[in-house]
């Protein structure tokens, strides 16, 4: 059933430049731009962070044959399961999109495409996405489908807790005890230590991204960290990314990496702190600009990972 409204559809506020993505969506056909928009296509900032924590697990422990072939499954399985996720929570979340400016332009929230059929591609898409993983093997593809349910509920966190990012962060970074078990048989103390390490990262972004629709959630009823806590945010942020660097720290430590991790880490807090630093929980801008930081700051992650590993690689 077509959604419809009385009224014009509320006019989505000013969209920040999304770069290549965002130009190759816009130039697609008319009628298919609403579904690339449903999927999130044209903003691939969420995809990457749900790929990277399953690259960082891989640079932890895969050797480079096994890494090439594992990492762009995971690539095509993180923009597919991302996309399905998004999608799904748009039908859910439409009339509270259509209440918050920034969110008031998606596809189903403004009418612009009907909720069956939004449901309908994200169930398909959905269900595609873990058979990717076939190409590994079928305990990857369970594995996989493991955390389709995870995806699913988080739609309804935001309605029932001001917590919703500690769910976000256990199911975007699931692809970490996926590599894990696929990889060496289990988490391990390794494994664990990365994941709630990965769990902090997640909840801190997660939290940043929330302040930047903070006045208009509390307008429609919807709760986060950022509601509850206000101008506090920065705090919360704060210590949860501290959390992550002291956990990447542990990790270090439990994995072996070699020397070449700790300059790295340095960085990555550095990153940290400079997105504490900037993400003003009043500003909304300036809290959407340190979250669009993120991918780069998982990419340093990474690379610390690997650079720990030099000499281990075979």
């Amino acid at each position: 059933m077509t959604v419809t409204s009385q009224a014009p559809p509320p006019a989505p506020a000013p969209a920040s430049p999304q770069g290549r993505a965002a130009r190759l969506v816009r130039r697609a056909p008319s009628g298919a731009r609403p579904y690339l928009e449903l999927l999130r296509l044209d903003r691939p900032v969420g995809a990457w962070l749900l790929v990277v924590p399953g690259w960082i697990a891989l640079g932890a422990t895969a050797g480079p044959r096994d890494g090439v072939l594992l990492g762009l499954l995971l690539l095509v399985f993180g923009v597919l399961s991302r996309g399905a996720a998004c999608g799904l929570n748009d039908v859910l979340d439409a009339r509270f999109d259509a209440r918050v400016p920034r969110t008031a332009g998606r596809p189903v929230a403004s009418g612009r495409l009907a909720a069956g059929r939004a449901l309908v591609l994200c169930v398909a898409v959905g269900a595609v996405a873990p058979l990717v993983m076939g190409f590994w093997s079928v305990e990857a593809v369970v594995w996989a489908a493991v955390g389709a349910p995870l995806a699913a509920v988080y739609p309804y966190m935001k309605r029932v807790t001001h917590w919703p990012h500690v769910w976000l962060g256990l199911t975007i970074n699931w692809t970490v005890p996926l590599v894990y078990v696929l990889l060496t048989g289990g988490l391990g103390r390794g494994g664990w230590v990365l994941y709630g390490a990965l769990i902090c990262w997640a909840v801190g972004t997660d939290v940043i991204y929330a302040c930047q629709d903070r006045e208009a959630d509390v307008r429609a009823g919807v709760r986060s960290a950022a509601v509850l806590l206000g101008r506090r945010s920065r705090v919360l942020v704060g210590g949860v990314y501290a959390g992550c660097v002291v956990l990447l720290a542990w990790f270090g430590a439990v994995a072996g990496l070699g020397p070449l991790y700790w300059p790295g880490l340095c960085v990555v807090a550095g990153q940290l702190g400079w997105q504490v630093w900037r993400a003003n929980p009043a500003d909304a801008g300036a809290c959407g600009r340190a979250f669009g930081t993120n991918p780069l700051c998982g990419l340093l992650i990474l690379v610390a990972v690997l650079a720990g590993r030099v000499g281990t690689l075979g």
